[in-house]
């Protein structure tokens, strides 16, 4: 075969191929930009949503806690524990009781803590508050501190392979009188 093209051959010629290359490794480029940005966008999602489900358990624990006359930590992590408390509006208020468990989820390794709510003789109502705790006796826990007056809780949330640990301390409200 000779160097010459023939009437009905087909091909590219140099000067096509010097401007294909460089448009598609521009393109090639852009798009690699562009994977290596969602990939580090799941990531964070990832912690964020860890973060968000630690801060979920502590503000809703230490918010009842902050109102509780009552405190009942179980033994081993501390759940259930149960916060009761009257309201300081009037006298003759009705009890609220508030009851955290941990429940292990269909994945088996996590649990979702749920808050189980009574006001007076009303029926419960039960809301999950969050979700993927590590359930060792460790890494979610709810303990006195050594001076009786306050308790802690340490919340452990596990999200596509991000963990997020936090320490709270609250100190119930003082029983009150009458």
């Amino acid at each position: 075969m000779t160097g010459k093209i023939r009437a009905g051959q087909k091909g590219f010629t140099l000067i096509e191929l010097l401007i294909a290359i460089p448009i598609a490794a521009l393109v090639m480029l852009a798009a690699s930009g562009a994977i290596v940005q969602l990939v580090h966008s799941s990531r964070a999602s990832a912690q964020m949503n860890a973060i968000r489900q630690v801060q979920m358990a502590g503000t809703r624990i230490s918010r009842d806690g902050l109102q509780a006359e009552n405190v009942n930590i179980a033994s081993g992590n501390g759940f259930p524990c149960t916060f009761e408390w009257h309201d300081y509006t009037a006298v003759d208020a009705p009890k609220h009781t508030v009851v955290y468990s941990l429940i292990p989820m269909s994945s088996g390794a996590l649990y979702q803590l749920e808050r189980q709510v009574t006001v007076g003789d009303g029926a419960p109502t039960s809301t999950i508050v969050a979700r993927n705790l590590a359930g060792a006796s460790d890494a979610t826990a709810l303990s006195w501190t050594d001076t009786g007056t306050s308790f802690k809780l340490v919340v452990t949330s596990t999200a596509s392979q991000k963990t997020v640990t936090r320490t709270y301390e609250v100190a119930p409200r003082p029983t009150r009188a009458g």
